[in-house]
C-alpha cells in the first residue's frame, strides 16, 4: 500500500528534490507551499509523472492556526517531512523581536503542530516516519542570523525529544542536516551579503573535504534511508549531508 508523505516547503530546493526523489517509491505525496501556485504545480507535474499521486496544499506555516488546519485537511500521514524554513541573516544588532518569533513559528513551532497532528494516526497504524530538515549552522554557527540558528538548533532537540516520546509506538524521529547547499533561498540570502555564485562556491568548496558545491538531491538519499523499513532502529539522530564542511 502506498505510503502517505507530508513535504513542507515543496515548492522548490531541497523540498522540491525530495519530492520528486520519492515520487517513485509507491508513494501519495502532500505537497505544501505558500502562495507558489506555478512553482508547486511544476513539481507536482514532475511527480505524477514519475508515478506518484499528488495532492497540493496550501498553508502559511507562520501562523499556527494555518498549520493546525493543514494538519487537518492532510488527513493521515505515514511520513512528515518538515523541510518548510524561514531564512534569516538578520544579525544580532538589528534582530527585531517579531523577526526572531516568525522564524521559530516557521522553523520550530509548524513541525511540532505537525507532529501533534499526525503521530495519533501514527500510534494507531504502530509505524510512522517524521524527518526535520534542520542545518549545518547548528554546529559551525555559519553566516546566518542567530534566529535561524537558534531556531534549528530547537528543532534538532525537538527531533531528539519527539524521537523518545514515540519510539515505543513504532514511529522514528530523526533529522537531516544540510550543509551548503545551493538553493535559491541561498542564493537570495548571498545577494543581501554582497556576495556572488562564484564567491560562494569558491569560499564553501575551500571549506570541504570534498569540493564540490552540493545541490539539493544531495539530501534525497539520505532522507529515503531515513523513512524506509530499514531505518527502523534508528531514531533521534541527526545526519549531516555537508562534503565534510568545517567552516564557512
Amino acid at each position: 500500500m502506498p505510503k502517505r508523505i507530508l513535504i513542507t516547503g515543496a515548492r522548490r530546493g531541497i523540498g522540491a528534490a525530495i519530492a520528486v526523489g520519492l515520487a517513485a517509491d509507491d508513494t501519495e505525496l502532500l505537497l505544501h507551499h505558500l502562495a507558489a501556485p506555478d512553482e508547486i504545480a511544476a513539481v507536482a507535474a514532475r511527480c505524477r509523472a514519475a508515478g506518484a499521486k499528488v495532492e497540493v496544499l496550501e498553508a502559511d506555516l507562520s501562523d499556527a492556526a494555518d498549520v493546525v488546519a493543514l494538519g487537518e485537511r492532510a488527513g493521515a500521514a505515514d511520513i512528515l517531512v518538515n523541510n518548510a524554513a524561514r531564512a534569516s541573516d538578520v544579525r544580532l544588532d538589528g534582530l527585531s523581536l517579531h523577526e526572531w518569533q516568525a522564524t521559530f513559528a516557521v522553523n520550530v513551532t509548524a513541525p511540532m503542530l505537525l507532529a501533534q497532528a499526525f503521530a495519533p494516526g501514527m500510534r494507531e497504524r504502530g509505524w510512522g516516519r517524521i524527518v526535520n530538515v534542520t542545518s549545518a549552522t547548528v554546529r559551525l554557527g555559519g553566516p546566518s542570523g542567530p534566529s535561524y540558528v537558534s531556531s534549528k538548533a530547537a528543532l534538532v532537540g525537538l527531533t531528539r525529544s519527539l524521537a523518545r516520546t514515540l519510539g515505543p509506538d513504532g514511529i522514528t524521529v530523526n533529522a537531516v542536516s544540510p550543509g551548503a547547499i545551493k538553493t535559491e533561498s541561498e542564493a537570495e540570502l548571498a545577494v543581501t551579503r554582497g556576495e556572488t555564485d562564484v564567491d560562494i562556491d569558491a569560499i564553501t568548496e575551500a571549506a570541504q573535504a570534498i569540493p564540490r558545491r552540493l545541490v539539493p538531491d544531495d539530501l534525497v538519499a539520505a532522507v529515503r534511508f531515513l523513512i524506509s523499513a530499514g531505518a527502523g532502529g534508528m531514531t533521534g539522530q541527526v545526519i549531516e549531508v555537508g562534503a565534510g564542511l568545517v567552516y564557512r
